[in-house]
């Protein structure tokens, strides 16, 4: 049988995200990739389309948790292997976590395998209901202020970034 193999890069722009409100605090969370995948097609296929259903593999079931800690855990569905590297800490408001993720999964007949660069983006702010409250200023303050509220969430399914294979369910 017949196959299309293809290299495969992400797009550049968050590949998943949420935004969740809690209390007084909203939050945002974006999961973008760096480097290259290969893909195989059985059967052979259109590779724009296969580019469509590598994304949405690799998108699909993304779940976050432990975002109020310094290491905050990711998983996907198709049982990607994310670890982390560093945690780092940008004022006012996120944390921006790095690492690796090992792909190697298969669908209707499309199969990826590499590894990539994760990095997830955590940023807390005041919502509207929280009035006139400035930012925090420090890793502590940030902690101080927003931790019970992101430990309360548990954890954020991320969901496929709207530009990301359109017509396609998630």
């Amino acid at each position: 049988m017949r196959a299309t193999a293809f290299r495969y890069r992400p797009p550049v722009d968050p590949v998943a995200a949420a935004t969740v409100e809690i209390g007084k605090v909203a939050i945002s969370v974006r999961l973008s990739f760096d480097g290259d995948l290969y893909g195989c097609r059985r059967p052979p296929g259109v590779v724009e389309r296969m580019e469509a259903e590598a994304l949405d593999l690799l998108s699909k079931g993304l779940f976050v948790s432990g975002i109020d800690t310094p290491v905050a855990t990711v998983t996907g569905a198709a049982g990607h292997r994310f670890v982390q590297e560093s945690a780092v800490f940008q004022p006012p408001g996120g944390w921006v976590y790095r690492g690796t993720c090992g792909v190697g999964a298969s669908r209707n007949g499309l199969t990826l395998t590499g590894l990539l660069g994760y990095r997830l983006e955590v940023r807390a702010a005041w919502s509207r209901r929280a009035g006139e409250c400035g930012p925090p200023a420090t890793e502590a303050e940030w902690c101080e202020l927003f931790g019970a509220q992101l430990a309360s969430i548990g954890g954020v399914v991320l969901r496929r970034a709207s530009m990301l294979s359109p017509g396609t369910p998630p």
